[in-house]
């Protein structure tokens, strides 16, 4: 009885620590918590109800993903920009979403394909400027295709790739870009259509390196260059 309650205990304790993390990490992805900020481990330990080791596991995990840096008798901070990190982000999520439409094509039925049309209708009604609706059907479109390629390991591989990269997302959304990937979503469903799985591929690779390209320039022109460096 001893046993099962100790584990009992541990299990809930892992189970706030696992939502701080969560919630850590969504204020950064969000800019809630901005590059060079401090994260002081008494301030989060009140904030989030945790104990301070379990800050400390959190803030370990933030910096092996490589959203915190940690330095010896200074504690933590929000890490800086990165934009090669940002860079080699979408290189790894244009493949691993590239492969996924491949394998998703021939599993496509008409229900999914106008599912897929509609949400691009709905993306040439928008008015550009409403950032937060095309993130929701823009964040749609590619679940959809994601979701549908039927290997669980690629999804939870995009899962963790797709959670990086739409921390730039109000960054990239600027109107210049938005009509260019409107058109590219349609030729990728062209190519579902067609049911040329290559075709289909390499489009979607085509699209998401081309987005980490231009959100990579944008960030060089705006972010302020405190925020900013060159390195992984």
């Amino acid at each position: 009885m001893f046993m099962a309650h100790k584990g009992t205990k541990r299990t809930l304790i892992q189970t706030e620590v696992d939502k701080v993390l969560r919630t850590l990490r969504n204020e950064i992805y969000s800019g809630l918590r901005l590059p060079r900020e401090r994260l002081l481990e008494n301030a989060l330990a009140v904030t989030f109800s945790v104990s301070r080791m379990g800050v400390r596991q959190v803030l370990s995990q933030l910096h092996d993903e490589g959203l915190v840096e940690i330095e010896p008798y200074k504690g933590a901070t929000v890490a800086a920009i990165s934009i090669d990190r940002i860079y080699e982000s979408y290189q790894v999520l244009s493949m691993l979403e590239g492969f996924a439409s491949g394998l998703a094509t021939h599993r496509f039925n008409k229900k999914d394909l106008d599912k897929l049309r509609n949400l691009v209708n709905k993306q040439r009604n928008l008015d550009v400027e409403n950032v937060k609706e095309w993130e929701t059907l823009n964040r749609s479109f590619h679940r959809t295709i994601n979701l549908k390629c039927g290997n669980e390991r690629l999804i939870e591989l995009l899962r963790q790739h797709v959670q990086f990269t739409t921390y730039w997302f109000l960054v990239l959304s600027v109107p210049g870009r938005i009509p260019k990937n409107i058109e590219e979503h349609a030729a990728v469903i062209d190519a579902f259509f067609e049911r040329d799985s290559e075709k289909a591929r390499l489009l979607m690779e085509r699209h998401i390196m081309e987005s980490g390209e231009y959100l990579t320039k944008h960030l060089q022109k705006t972010v302020p260059q405190g925020m900013l460096h060159q390195g992984p």
